[in-house]
């Protein structure tokens, strides 16, 4: 198990309470035939989890289901949830859809939440015959309903509405292309200015704030060599006003992660992946860290449905507390592909030795279905 919570405990960056969070990140994402096999399929479902530490578990999971009512009428459902350190998701996407052309499509996107509050709008195009090479565009407006859901409340400290109608505007896209081979995805989040106020006067509490995200994922075959690479790039500035007081939050985060694997032989595929993670977290104490951390698994393939990993893990962290933190890691996952059903699990144990106590670390687990 973890050391812990381990000395580079920080109570404004929650993550830098796993030590080997670098490390997690790694083994948390899906391979690449993951991904092509998800989107082969319209109506899927699929999910990565894995502990973070000792209170907290890293969750991913994504179902799509789509039908038509109609030659013309169609509806999709969408879920995401995902829970990590820095970013709660939990979305029902309820998304009507008119069929323009065979490959077009307008949406009106509704998502629900347990507080109407936070319920949210918007309205997208498709352009595309299925997953595998798809354009898709929505324009959102997030807690819609955040001012209506309050008209009853008396106004007052507790009344927070949004001001001026500074609503969060998102536009969010994502464009998806296979080839022989390979494989590009790129996803964006742009998020406008909001802001918050309360209804007293004069004013108690005011946030103002703004997000946005990017994330890229590529990879080509050329022969028995492949070589790919992601980029997620988060950033977010919120300014606070309590009382007299004013706080200012500001944060940029990057991940960077080349791959580059060959092919021995039918059997044998060795991949190594070198990860760069760099954090600029600017709050009432200003706070950096950076991180390099890489990958080395072999893929053994002894035909039939299953495929043998073997790795090793380790990473180098550095950060503004002038903490230098190292770590290695030793995983063994086994990973079951039968038919439309796919499973992996991967147990990550330590590999600083002596162990201060046990040899298990992290484990993660994968599924997948499609139907």
């Amino acid at each position: 198990m973890m050391l812990g919570l381990c000395h580079c405990l920080f109570a404004s960056v929650p993550e830098d309470s796993n030590c080997q969070y670098l490390l997690d990140k790694q083994i948390a994402h899906y391979f690449p035939s993951w991904e092509v096999a998800f989107d082969s399929s319209k109506n899927g479902f699929r999910t990565s989890q894995g502990c973070l530490d000792l209170l907290n578990w890293y969750i991913d999971l994504e179902l799509r289901y789509e039908a038509y009512l109609s030659k013309i009428l169609g509806v999709r459902y969408e879920n995401h949830y995902l829970g990590d350190y820095g970013e709660h998701i939990s979305n029902h996407y309820f998304q009507p859809f008119f069929q323009i052309k065979e490959s077009q499509r307008l949406l009106l996107s509704i998502t629900t939440h347990y507080y109407k509050g936070n319920d949210e709008i918007g309205i997208g195009y498709f352009l595309g015959r299925d997953y595998i090479n798809y354009i898709e565009c929505f324009l959102l407006v997030e807690d819609f309903d955040r001012n209506f859901s309050l008209q009853n409340t008396p106004d007052g400290p507790d009344k927070i509405i949004y001001k001026d109608l500074k609503y969060p505007v998102k536009f969010q896209g994502k464009f998806v292309k296979n080839w022989q081979g390979g494989r590009l995805t790129i996803m964006a989040k742009l998020g406008t200015r909001y802001r918050l106020e309360s209804t007293d006067i004069p004013f108690s509490y005011a946030e103002e704030g703004i997000k946005r995200k990017f994330y890229t994922r590529v990879w080509q075959d050329m022969g028995r060599l492949r070589i790919g690479w992601i980029c997620d790039l988060k950033y977010q500035n919120r300014s606070t006003i309590t009382g007299d007081a004013l706080f200012k939050e500001r944060g940029i985060e990057i991940v960077t992660e080349p791959m580059v694997g060959y092919h021995l032989n039918e059997k044998l595929f060795p991949l190594l992946y070198l990860t760069y993670n760099y954090k600029d977290f600017d709050d009432t104490i200003p706070y950096w860290r950076r991180g390099f951390a890489y990958l080395v698994d072999l893929e053994f393939h002894p035909g039939g449905n299953f495929v043998w990993h073997l790795g090793t893990q380790r990473e180098f962290v550095y950060n503004s507390r002038n903490e230098d933190i190292r770590h290695r890691r030793i995983n063994i996952g086994l990973e079951y592909r039968y038919r439309n059903i796919w499973f992996y699990l991967v147990e990550a144990m330590e590999g600083d030795f002596p162990t201060e106590k046990y040899m298990h670390n992290h484990t993660y687990v994968q599924l997948m279905f499609r139907f």
